[in-house]
C-alpha cells in the first residue's frame, strides 16, 4: 500500500505539472501490469477521471482499433493518454485526431514531485468505463465515486469477501469486472 500511495502521488504530480486538473479525463491504455495500478490511482489522487482503454493486440485490425479509440477519446474529452513504449507510434496517431488530447505519455515519464490529494466529492466522476463496442460503437458509462463505492460494497457483500480472502482473476484491468470486481473489490 505504501508503494502504491507513493507512486500514485508521483503520477498525480506529473499530471498536475502537465496542467491536468480536477475533473479532467485521463485515458489509460496500459496492459494488465504493475504500472496500471499507480497510474489509475494517480489520476484519482489528482481529482481526474480515468478512462481505461484496451491496448491494441491485433496488427491486422489496427485501423479498426484506432478508429474506435478516436471515438472513445473524443467522447471522453481526454486531455492526456497514458500508454506504454511498444504502442507509442499507434498512440501518437491519436493525438492528431482528438482535439482535446494534449499528449501521449508513459507512466515512467509522467512521474514528478508527489502531489497532495485533490479533494473530491461523492458526486464527482471516478471513472468512465466504455463498453466493448461488439454490437456497435463503444458507449461510456460515467461512474461517480458514490456509484463506484456502492458497486464495490455490493460485490464485497454479495461474495461475502473478507480481509483474509485472496482474489485472483484472468480479467484484464481495462475490463469492468477486472478493474472493479477483481482489483478494486479486493483492494477495498
Amino acid at each position: 500500500y505504501g508503494w502504491l500511495w507513493t507512486e500514485a502521488r508521483a503520477i498525480a504530480g506529473g499530471l498536475s505539472d502537465r496542467g491536468i486538473r480536477r475533473g479532467d479525463t485521463v485515458a489509460i491504455m496500459l496492459r494488465t501490469e504493475r504500472h496500471f495500478f499507480p497510474t489509475f490511482m494517480g489520476a484519482l489522487v489528482a481529482g481526474c477521471i480515468p478512462v481505461p482503454l484496451y491496448p491494441p493486440f491485433r496488427a491486422d485490425r489496427i485501423e479498426e482499433y484506432v478508429s474506435r479509440q478516436i471515438g472513445i477519446l473524443q467522447n471522453a474529452g481526454a486531455r492526456v493518454l497514458i500508454s506504454f513504449k511498444e504502442v507509442e507510434r499507434v498512440a501518437g496517431l491519436l493525438v492528431h485526431q482528438v482535439p482535446s488530447l494534449d499528449a501521449v505519455v508513459r507512466p515512467d515519464t509522467l512521474v514528478a514531485e508527489p502531489s497532495a490529494p485533490v479533494a473530491t466529492d461523492a458526486s464527482d466522476g471516478a471513472l468512465i468505463q466504455y463498453t466493448s463496442g461488439s454490437t456497435g460503437l463503444p458507449k461510456g458509462v460515467y461512474l461517480t465515486h458514490a456509484n463506484l463505492l456502492a458497486n464495490i460494497r455490493a460485490l464485497v457483500q454479495g461474495l461475502e469477501m473478507g480481509s483474509d480472502d485472496v482474489g485472483i482473476s484472468w480479467l484484464p484491468l481495462y475490463h469492468d469486472m477486472g478493474l472493479i470486481g477483481a482489483w478494486l473489490g479486493t483492494f477495498y
